[in-house]
This record gives C-alpha cells, structure tokens and sequence, in this order.
C-alpha cells in the first residue's frame, strides 16, 4: 500500500510539472530557489572565552585549513633563490594546514573542556582568513 502511494503521488507530480509550459516551469523553479535561500544567512562568530566559540573555531579551521598553503605560497613567492618559489611554499603551505586542520579536531573534540587558559586557540591568528587581512596592508 505505501509503495502505491508513493507511485501515485510522483506520477500526479509528473503530470503536473509537463503540463505546465516553459515560462511557468522557470518561474516555479525560481520561486524554489527563492524560499528555500531563506534560511542560509551567515552565522556570527560567538564571543571570545566560550565552548561555542571554540568548536566553531574548530569546524572553521578544519574546514578553511587549505588557505594556509596559499598564504605560505604567497609569503615564499618573494624570496630569490635557485629552487622556484611554490615547492618550499608548498610544503610549508601543506605542513601549516596539517598543524590547523589538526587544532580543528583538537577544538571539536575538546569544546566543552576550558584548555588550554578560557578556550584559548591553538593556532594564530584564530582563524585562517585572518592571514588575508594582514596581506591585504
């Protein structure tokens, strides 16, 4: 019986959607796209010195980790020597998103645990995108 259902109600939905002409069909869509953005605001960060703060912090270096091999690409490209300048970057680059990605789990997995000293980070600067700022000035 539920499988008859479920038959009926995408059949009834199918019929429903090549019925409609081209113009109706785009504006349903976007009236789709429309109500279901809604909700994907952007979340603020929480204040310094809390647990939320701190598993944020975690999901955003995890998540943002590879911004290190940019930046370290970025920092080597300026320095002259015989080997070109994106290998050492590279590897720094590589070795710093290790170091972060793993203070990311570190900051997840200890969130509710006030270590080290009032949910201080690991890593400087706290989040990766705090290395654009700098290179910006």
């Amino acid at each position: 019986m539920p499988g008859n259902f479920r038959e009926n109600f995408l059949r009834r939905v199918k019929v429903f959607y090549v019925k409609l002409s081209a113009m109706k069909k785009s504006l349903l869509l976007g009236l789709f796209f429309l109500l279901s953005s809604f909700p994907l605001h952007a979340a603020e960060i929480e204040p310094a010195g809390t647990p939320l703060r701190k598993l944020q912090r975690g999901f955003l270096n995890i998540a943002l980790s590879p911004i290190e091999i940019a930046h370290e690409m970025h920092n080597v490209k300026s320095d002259e020597s015989f080997v070109p300048s994106w290998g050492p970057g590279l590897v720094k680059g590589v070795a710093y998103m290790g170091g972060r990605a793993l203070a990311g789990v570190y900051d997840i997995f200890t969130f509710p645990i006030p270590a080290p000293g009032n949910y201080e980070p690991l890593v400087y600067p706290e989040f990766s995108w705090e290395h654009l700022d700098k290179a910006k000035a």
